[in-house]
């Protein structure tokens, strides 16, 4: 298929973009940082033995700050991601947009704006069975709710994206 489908409309719901949330930060935060939160489980079994044998030096309490800090960035990205997402969502006036795949670029209008974003720009996409995550950076994305979309157009757009980026399936 050569000639970019026309303007798509699609319709988002509260239900997604609360599940967009919790996919980015479970797989950027959680799994991606594995080292840091193997660092933080060995820092806290160490911090719970001295405090076991009743050692309270300062040093035993400045290890558990430092153990906090993992959850406390994981509560940070959370926040902020909710906030950014589910927010833009409560203030659509209509819970709906419209793409345009163009051959160059992805436009976007919604009652809340609208943008043009070349192809390129997009470093990587995740599938969920509802919608794509569109990254346009590491920890910067919108959702493409898929459901009115054909196979054909499905098909178009992974063929346009899958150039230079990593499309992912991102299962339950």
């Amino acid at each position: 298929m050569n000639a970019a489908p026309a303007r798509h409309r699609v319709k988002y719901t509260q239900a997604m973009a609360k599940d967009a949330v919790r996919v980015f930060v479970w797989r950027r935060v959680v799994v991606a940082e594995k080292g840091l939160w193997t660092v933080a489980a060995l820092l806290l079994a160490l911090v719970l033995f001295h405090v076991a044998r009743g050692d309270r030096d300062w040093w035993v309490g400045a290890l558990g700050v430092v153990v906090l800090l993992p959850p406390l960035l994981l509560i940070g990205v959370w926040r902020a991601h909710y906030r950014n997402t589910v927010g833009r969502f409560r203030a659509m006036p209509v819970p709906e947009a419209v793409f345009v795949f163009e051959q160059d670029a992805l436009a976007i209008e919604s009652g809340v704006g609208s943008m043009r974003i070349p192809w390129s720009s997009l470093s990587e996409v995740w599938e969920r069975p509802d919608y794509w995550m569109l990254f346009t950076g590491t920890a910067q994305f919108f959702t493409l709710p898929i459901a009115d979309l054909s196979e054909d157009d499905l098909a178009w757009l992974r063929d346009r994206l899958q150039a230079g980026r990593s499309v992912q399936a991102v299962p339950d």
